[in-house]
């Protein structure tokens, strides 16, 4: 038996590259698996549920916002031969348009083809090779899970090289592919860019490493260092952002020679690593000068400049205004959100030691235990670049969430040398010491990590079975490892180098299984439902080509996705006047000057008030007077709108009738509103940029300005003797409750704000309510009621019959500035009271609590008085 695991463990021993082979195929497949879990819909066990998320061959649709731009762009691309839905001469060449987004006029594509349209079509046509049933979006889909496979990749061997540990680059590996900050945005449906925006970098600084590493063999050194290049040149079309990785390399290149050259003649090649200078200059030229000429070829050398000059935007990102003086609606975007250091140390590596074991582990890179006759050095080759990488994404996370994210990658490196370290100390030290309390340590750690990960090591061992083949091939890959270590160690026949190995794998496993456990079970629900489809291919069949689709912005490349028509803004340019206008469109309570703007963005876009137009001019850049004026115009015929312009603003009649045309063009492009649930809890971020006042400083906090807000309840109602009796339940105690009694007869409507004794059951007072307004809705008939005149709330209800004259009762507590408001109008009332803008067509939303159908389509008939 003794012989046979000991030809077991020469084998593997023999052959490096197989268990090379075997760990990198672990730790994609983990990722993998971890990765598809959203593939199950874990969000809900109703089978009706499921399929309102999923399409006719039961495949769920894509999770958030954003993928669906991609994937517009990767239909386009794969269907008509280029991005965007034509091609249009733009100064006298033929290039993509995008006709959807931010129209109109809508805008060229100037970029290339992107990576994540390139894998996506690469997934489809393999998988539609042997499945006709297969779409874009299926293929999308799989993307960031497929793409996640190689995360762990780079930094195993990072952590290898740095450390000579294979467990050490194990738990490194895992450590990324497990971070909380990319394992919701680099799951399976989350066709974004999150997962592009750390694997360049990762397989950059891997081949950098390496050209580092073998800096004393030119010909290997420029190897790697080429094929650090050629992915630095494929960045651009990966994300956006691709600069970072350009500076950081090419930052760490100069500082490692700087470095390298004051210390060459100053220290003992036996205490400090040297790096050898000529071929440091050899391996930068090739990145950084290279690199600026690949990426200035490719993509112009526009490209490349204002990548190097990117990190200085970066640094006002969270501007409370732009010099145009519009609002930002930066300031609102969660993902933009400043991030506490509890929230950066926490979303990172998901817990408080990981993320400082990671600094300890960047740290711990400075000093070299890679030689086998126990020297220790200081080596800085690869610590220099890893302090600074870990000090760029730090500074990176502070600027909004969405950044954590940049972070992991140093981070995971750090924790796996932090395991590597520790595991060469064991290796080299047999002293007494180190046995009675680095031992014990491990141990003691490893039984509280079980103790933690225990309920859920079936889900860490089988996450999903959604992709059987990657399931049952990581239990394999897993079982033949894990046979390979136990073989290892009892060959070994030498019970302190037994102990050695069994120490050092309960330390990796301490590291990896609390983050491991965290990952599991991962649930997202996707935003797109069949529900929302409904409406969206009535406005893609029935409506005109040259509709637009007005509404507030984080839906809108779900829209542009599924209708092809125009929409106002979307998530690709929601920071624009445009976030002022339309929140004035739904917060206002004028329906003319709601119809004007619609009118006005429809057809002219932003002709009306662009930074070199005539109205700005004419204010000398004074955005607050030029909106001033368009808020007085907007609602008045065409008349009335020129008198204005030209006997109270000075306007020639040349100009008035330039700006008419504009605000009140004779052929509109129809337009279509939406309203959906979610809307009615966001109402603070679209009403503050629909009331904002611009004669406030830009500097004023979003805190201080004036917004409004709904208040989700719930109520009954029920038929008394011929009258409508609805009861709200406002507050209640352990002592009281305070509800809102409503009873309406005959058309006429009284309500009263009730507190009742909990415990004696008695009334202890009554009064009339101290809401300003109450408007009920019951069927068509809608009743309302002024109360209070100095009331700074309001109540809405909308009342749906529940059999036998019972009714269940939606509520919401209004702001009073928004109880009139357009939106309260449309998506309360359906409309009632409103003479421009019907409801043509509503459907199930089942993303959020509300009214149903929850997701409305109005149609807006400008009329022609306006013309007038």
């Amino acid at each position: 038996m003794g012989n046979i695991l000991n030809k077991i463990s020469e084998f593997f021993n023999k052959h490096e590259y197989i268990k090379l082979f075997l760990i990198v195929l672990i730790i994609g497949l983990i990722s993998f698996q971890l990765r598809a879990q959203p593939a199950d819909m874990g969000f809900t066990n109703n089978p009706q549920l499921k399929s309102m998320f999923a399409d006719e061959n039961g495949r769920m649709y894509l999770v958030a916002l954003d993928p669906y731009y991609y994937l517009r762009m990767t239909e386009d691309y794969y269907y008509n031969g280029h991005l965007g839905e034509t091609l249009k001469e733009v100064n006298g060449k033929l290039v993509p348009y995008d006709t959807c987004q931010y129209a109109p006029p809508g805008h060229p594509i100037t970029s290339s083809v992107p990576v994540i349209s390139l894998t996506t079509i690469a997934i489809y046509n393999i998988w539609h090779s042997f499945d006709s049933t297969v779409t874009l979006m299926n293929a999308a889909y799989w993307v960031p899970a497929v793409m996640g496979m190689l995360l762990g990749i780079p930094v195993f061997f990072i952590v290898r090289r740095t450390t000579l540990s294979n467990i050490g680059g194990i738990v490194g590996a895992l450590a990324i592919v497990s971070s909380p900050a990319l394992l919701y945005k680099t799951s399976a449906g989350f066709a974004d860019t999150p997962i592009f925006e750390v694997l360049p970098i990762l397989f950059i600084v891997w081949f950098i490493m390496e050209a580092i590493h073998h800096q004393e063999n030119l010909k290997k050194s420029v190897i790697f260092a080429t094929l650090a290049t050629l992915v630095m040149a494929m960045a651009p079309r990966m994300w956006a952002g691709w600069w970072y990785g350009y500076d950081i390399v090419s930052g760490f290149l100069v500082l490692y020679l700087i470095y390298s050259y004051i210390i060459k003649n100053n220290y003992k090649k036996s205490v400090v690593e040297v790096g050898n200078i000529k071929n440091i200059l050899s391996i930068m030229g090739i990145f950084t000068l290279g690199g600026a000429l690949l990426i200035s070829a490719i993509y112009g050398i526009n490209s490349f400049i204002n990548g190097a000059l990117a990190p200085i935007g970066f640094t006002t990102i969270k501007a409370v205004s732009h010099a145009s003086g519009w609002p930002n609606v930066y300031t609102t975007v969660s993902e933009l959100a400043t991030p506490s250091i509890h929230d950066i140390i926490n979303n990172s590596l998901g817990s408080t030691y990981l993320f400082a074991l990671g600094i300890v582990g960047v740290i711990l890179s400075f000093i070299s235990m890679r030689y086998k006759e126990m020297k220790v050095k200081f080596d800085a080759k690869y610590a220099i670049l890893l302090t600074l990488w870990l000090f760029a994404t730090f500074y990176a996370s502070t600027k909004g969430v969405r950044f954590i994210g940049l972070m992991v990658p140093p981070l995971s490196i750090g924790v796996g040398i932090f395991a590597g370290q520790i595991i060469n100390i064991i290796k080299r030290r047999s002293d007494d010491l180190t046995k009675w309390t680095l031992y014990p340590i491990i141990g003691i750690s490893f039984l509280m990590a079980l103790k933690v990960a225990a309920p859920k090591l079936l889900e860490i061992l089988v996450p999903t079975t959604y992709v059987p083949i990657a399931a049952y091939g990581m239990l394999l890959t897993l079982a033949i490892l894990v046979v390979y270590k136990i073989v290892d160690i009892i060959s070994s026949n030498n019970k302190e180098i037994q102990a050695k190995k069994i120490v050092s794998i309960l330390l990796a496993v301490t590291l990896v299984l609390p983050p491991l456990a965290n990952a599991v079970p991962l649930n997202t629900a996707p935003t797109l439902n069949n529900g929302w489809l409904d409406s969206l291919n009535w406005i893609k069949t029935e409506t005109p080509n040259n509709s637009v689709i007005t509404c507030w912005w984080d839906n809108g490349h779900i829209y542009t996705w599924a209708t092809r028509k125009m929409v106002t803004f979307d998530g690709g340019s929601q920071n624009s006047p445009r976030a002022y206008w339309v929140g004035r469109a739904f917060s206002t309570s004028n329906e003319n000057l709601s119809i004007g703007i619609l009118r006005m963005l429809a057809t002219s876009g932003d002709k009306a008030f662009e930074r070199d137009g005539i109205l700005m001019n004419k204010t000398n850049h004074s955005v607050a007077e030029t909106v001033k004026i368009l808020n007085e115009i907007l609602p008045l015929d065409r008349t009335n709108a020129y008198n204005i312009l030209t006997n109270k603003y000075g306007l020639t009649s040349k100009e008035a009738n330039e700006v008419l045309n504009a605000t009140h063009p004779e052929n509109p492009n129809p337009d279509y509103l939406i309203t959906y649930n979610r809307m009615t809890d966001i109402a603070p971020v679209w009403s503050m940029f629909g009331m904002w006042d611009f004669n406030l400083s830009p500097n004023t906090p979003d805190s201080q300005r004036e917004k409004g807000y709904y208040q989700k309840l719930t109520g009954e109602g029920f038929l008394n003797n011929e009258s409508l009796i609805v009861r709200v339940p406002l507050q209640k105690t352990n002592d009281y409750m305070v509800m809102n009694l409503i009873v309406i007869k005959n058309a006429t409507m009284v309500s009263y704000d009730i507190t009742y004794n909990l415990k004696t059951k008695t009334l202890m007072s009554e009064k009339i309510t101290g809401f300003h307004k109450i408007i009920v809705k019951d069927g068509d008939n809608i009743y309302e009621n002024t109360f209070n005149e100095n009331g700074t709330m309001s109540e809405i209800v909308r009342l749906k019959p529940a059999g036998n004259g019972q009714y269940y009762a939606y509520v919401w507590i209004s702001s009073r500035n928004l109880e009139d408001s357009v939106y309260t109008k449309l998506h309360f009332l359906d409309g009632a009271g409103l003479k421009h803008i019907k409801l043509v067509k509503e459907s199930t939303d089942p993303t959020n609590y509300g009214i149903q159908p929850g997701f409305k389509v109005y149609k807006v008939d400008y009329g022609n008085e306006y013309l007038n």
